[in-house]
């Protein structure tokens, strides 16, 4: 399961961008309607003033009256004039910025922003400005060119960065205005990159500070967070260290929410300190309580066979031996369980060695303490003890802390097992290298299945006749794991027959200077 931390920075750091991008979309998709919609607009708006100031430019021509000698005058000038203005185009004006009709400070003005153009009925340009010059007269079209107008597929590409808008303007002097299609065709036309540029300039505006304040938001969020959960991580960090026997609540500084959850770990570490000082303590009297009677029973045993043996003519006297052997065996046995019992209610309670217990080996000579322990059990059984030592130096022997005390019981236990178990006339040696130490015996080995269990506490393989409790390498392999090493079961390969003990650490260890 994800931890707290990382399933809240997860669904901020993708939900917040998420909701982000949505918004701003929005945000985007009416900005464009609504600046479409203003431009349209103001398109429209600037169609009608151009088309009043041409019905006023005409109204200005005409508007003067006219005598009746003026006027067939004006008759006879017309036919001539007529026939000029079918030789002659009339002469279109062009506007741009630099025209003298708008001199002066024009601010931030630009030619490319928009256009219009104004031709007679047929088609010759009146007045137009730079960009409406280029304009096509469509005598056709009225109101905007979309695209999927005919004309603005023919206007291609030019027309994709114009939004067009034509108008007919019908005015005939005296008569207003009609339908007879006969006036001036107005088309006024706003640059789509400008309009284009308008809007992203003003989502700038507006997304710009928003995405900022988007990563100050993600920044602050994270760090809140991780101030937030921070009381956990000191709760778990103390836990972790916390012995078992230690009953101290937890002081940490934490959050409402979590009181309840502190409050019942402090009572679940009373009770659990508690419950395994009431065990130790029932370990520790039981065994001291059985050591006195059964160091009794062995006393009177070994007495009763000595006095059997002294006397002579009872009949049956082998079959009494026998059976006060098997009362000592068994008073042996337990006196050995007791005093393994002890032992493993010492050692199993710690989490850790205390570090002014550990301290470098002198592997020589706490081995030899070891053999010499050992060799009057290892003779009885015309068993051979041998020690040999794979590196040159004997400081390079697996170089650890150890509690001196332990790791003697260690081996101890390790020796002790290999004696019992092997036949007769077997070989045990103890083998010391920079990055191990074993125990090997060329005896019968044991049953594959049964290695992994071979640790377990009272576990014995079935059909054993040794005496034996079935806690010493459980015992072994506990004291191995407070010296952060590893206890490995495994028989010898093949032909060779034997099982081999190493006991390896359970990290690289670091090369000896």
């Amino acid at each position: 399961m994800k931890s707290i931390q990382q399933r809240l920075l997860i669904s901020l750091l993708i939900g917040l961008p998420l909701l982000w991008l949505i918004t701003s979309s929005f945000i985007a998709w009416r900005l464009w309607h609504e600046i479409n919609e203003m431009n349209d607009t103001q398109i429209t708006q600037v169609v009608r003033y151009l088309m009043g100031v041409s019905a006023d430019d005409s109204d200005s021509q005409d508007g003067d009256p006219k005598t009746g000698e003026q006027e067939d005058s004006d008759q006879e000038e017309g036919k001539g004039e007529h026939h000029r203005e079918k030789s002659e185009k009339p002469a279109a004006k062009i506007y741009n910025l630099k025209s003298k009709e708008l001199s002066g400070d024009l601010g931030d003005a630009e030619d490319d922003y928009m256009g219009f153009a104004i031709w007679d009925k047929e088609g010759h340009l009146l007045v137009a400005d730079e960009n409406g010059q280029s304009f096509s007269f469509l005598p056709d079209q009225r109101g905007f060119l979309e695209e999927y107008n005919s004309a603005y597929q023919r206007l291609n590409p030019f027309s994709k960065r114009w939004r067009l808008f034509y108008a007919h303007d019908d005015y005939n002097g005296d008569n207003g205005y009609d339908d007879t299609h006969e006036g001036r065709v107005i088309a006024v036309g706003q640059n789509l990159d400008s309009r284009r540029e308008m809007i992203v300039e003003a989502m700038s505006v507006q997304v710009l500070p928003m995405l900022i304040g988007l990563f100050s938001f993600m920044i602050l969020a994270i760090g809140l967070i991780r101030h937030g959960l921070m009381p956990l991580s000191q709760i778990s960090a103390e836990v972790e260290q916390r012995k078992l026997q230690d009953d101290s609540p937890i002081t940490a500084d934490v959050p409402k929410e979590i009181q309840p959850l502190v409050t019942a770990l402090n009572v679940l570490f009373i009770k659990v300190a508690d419950t395994l000082a009431r065990e130790q303590r029932f370990t520790a009297d039981a065994s001291h309580e059985l050591r006195s009677p059964l160091a009794a029973l062995k006393l009177q045993a070994d007495l009763l066979q000595q006095q059997l043996l002294q006397l002579s003519g009872i009949e049956n006297d082998n079959q009494l031996f026998y059976h006060t052997q098997k009362i000592s065996d068994g008073i042996e046995r337990a006196t050995h369980l007791v005093d393994q019992l002890l032992v493993l209610a010492k050692i199993e309670p710690q989490q850790q060695l205390p570090p002014e217990q550990l301290e470098h080996p002198d592997w020589l000579m706490l081995t030899d303490s070891v053999l010499s322990d050992f060799n009057r059990l290892a003779r009885e059984k015309h068993i051979q003890l041998k020690r040999t030592v794979h590196c040159d130096n004997p400081a390079d022997i697996l170089p650890i802390l150890i509690n001196p005390v332990l790791f003697k019981l260690l081996i101890r236990n390790l020796l002790d097992n290999a004696i019992r178990y092997c036949p007769e006339g077997c070989l045990i040696e103890l083998q010391l290298d920079v990055d191990n130490i074993k125990v090997v015996d060329n005896g019968l080995g044991a049953d594959p299945e049964q290695l992994a269990r071979l640790s377990e506490r009272f576990y014995r393989p079935a059909g054993q006749t040794q005496l034996g409790s079935g806690l010493g390498l459980s015992i072994a392999n506990r004291i191995a794991e407070l010296h952060n090493l590893t206890l490995a079961f495994a028989n010898r390969s093949q032909p060779e027959t034997g099982f081999v003990v190493t006991v390896k650490s359970k990290s690289p260890l670091s090369k000896p200077l």
